[in-house]
């Protein structure tokens, strides 16, 4: 039996930079200052809404819900992060637009120095197109930086072209060739 892949492109941010200015027309709130069950429906219209060949083949298997429950939970696998430095970015209107997840690998620094990633970000479908993917991974890298990470690893789907276009717009290099996930 063939397994199935997909194509992802991966990212990288290195020190040394100039800290990222976060642009200033969202507000971020940690998503501990709401309810669990807040960020598990937003994650899970964003995931259900995914161009992402993986959230739509987990959403597939097991509902959107479900792949949202199961995406939190293996959050703790390989990272660590603080409750605070996963923030929603909410506009003007007091509305939610996304969020961003940033965390450092686990047992992953050197000399001290640690290495952290995206573990995900979202746009709710309704605020896409307007630039926020962008604001979010400025804030969530500005987070990472806040805390010493002098390198962030990311990848996206090759096929989600606004997240490339924002890791550029942000600063980030494609440090390699597209490279094959199982799905």
């Amino acid at each position: 039996m063939h397994k199935q892949t997909y194509l992802k492109i991966p990212f990288v941010w290195e020190e040394p930079s100039p800290l990222i200015e976060v642009p200033p027309r969202l507000n971020f709130e940690s998503v501990n200052t709401m309810s669990d069950k807040v960020l598990l429906s937003i994650l899970a219209r964003v995931i259900g809404s995914s161009i992402d060949a993986s959230d739509q083949k987990t959403v597939a298997l097991y509902g959107v819900h479900q792949a949202a429950k199961q995406f939190l939970d293996s959050a703790k696998d390989g990272f660590s992060y603080k409750d605070e430095w996963w923030l929603f970015g909410i506009n003007s209107e007091k509305e939610i637009v996304g969020f961003v997840l940033p965390v450092v690998y686990q047992d992953g620094a050197k000399e001290n120095l640690e290495e952290g990633t995206i573990y995900y970000i979202g746009v709710l479908p309704e605020y896409r197109g307007l630039g926020f993917a962008n604001d979010l991974l400025c804030k969530g890298t500005r987070v990472l930086q806040d805390i010493g990470v002098w390198r962030v690893f990311c990848d996206t789907d090759v096929n989600n072209l606004p997240m490339i276009s924002a890791f550029k717009r942000v600063g980030y290099r494609q440090y390699s060739e597209p490279w094959e996930r199982p799905l």
